[in-house]
């Protein structure tokens, strides 16, 4: 059994920068707004500068602040692109390959995680901290996580990359099971029709 998080599959590249990317988009979102209030400030204190040195200074600063609004307006326009295009891809034809695809490879990442820890899908869920328990009747419940183990219960935008994430870890955990190969081939298969599906 060898632990440790060397697993690597076609297309992990790929999707560790799509995730880089928009950790990055989020931050230049926060950097742009602090620097557009910033500039916002900059531009009133203008206002009180005389002749015609001010009034340059003023000009160049409202020109900045519609450039670096108009730059923010892109990101926003880029961000929700990437959203609506994997919404779309679940809605499409290929939608129920999808959705059948999510279903097992959570089912497999369960299996896995099961047969390699001997732990529950609790403690999966505690221990990842990617699926919500709620307490129903004296006892700890997954519900969220449970309605993706089937394709009826699945809900119809379904958070793929919830399900992405808990295969990632199930397999950092060890990469040796009795599914961990088919467990890798559905997570390929999944990923190369939701690029397809999605562009």
């Amino acid at each position: 059994m060898s632990t440790g998080t060397s697993f690597r599959y076609p297309q992990q590249e790929l999707q560790q920068e799509l995730n880089s990317s928009r950790r990055k988009v989020q931050v230049m979102e926060g950097t742009l707004h602090d620097l557009l209030e910033e500039l916002q400030f900059i531009h009133r204190q203008a206002e009180q500068l005389q002749g015609q040195r001010g009034q340059v200074i003023h000009n160049a600063l409202g020109d900045l602040i519609e450039e670096v609004e108009y730059t923010k307006n892109q990101i926003n326009t880029l961000q929700n692109s990437l959203d609506d295009a994997t919404a779309r891809a679940f809605q499409q034809d290929s939608g129920q390959h999808l959705r059948e695809l999510l279903v097992r490879l959570l089912t497999l990442a369960l299996r896995h995680w099961e047969e390699v820890t001997g732990h529950t899908k609790l403690e999966l869920a505690e221990q990842s901290g990617i699926w919500a328990m709620h307490e129903e009747k004296g006892y700890l419940r997954v519900r969220t996580l449970d309605r993706y183990l089937s394709v009826p219960s699945l809900p119809k935008k379904p958070r793929w990359k919830d399900v992405t994430r808990t295969v990632r870890f199930v397999l950092s955990h060890s990469e040796s099971s009795t599914v961990a190969e088919e467990l890798s081939q559905t997570l390929r298969e999944f990923q190369r029709l939701l690029l397809q599906t999605g562009s």
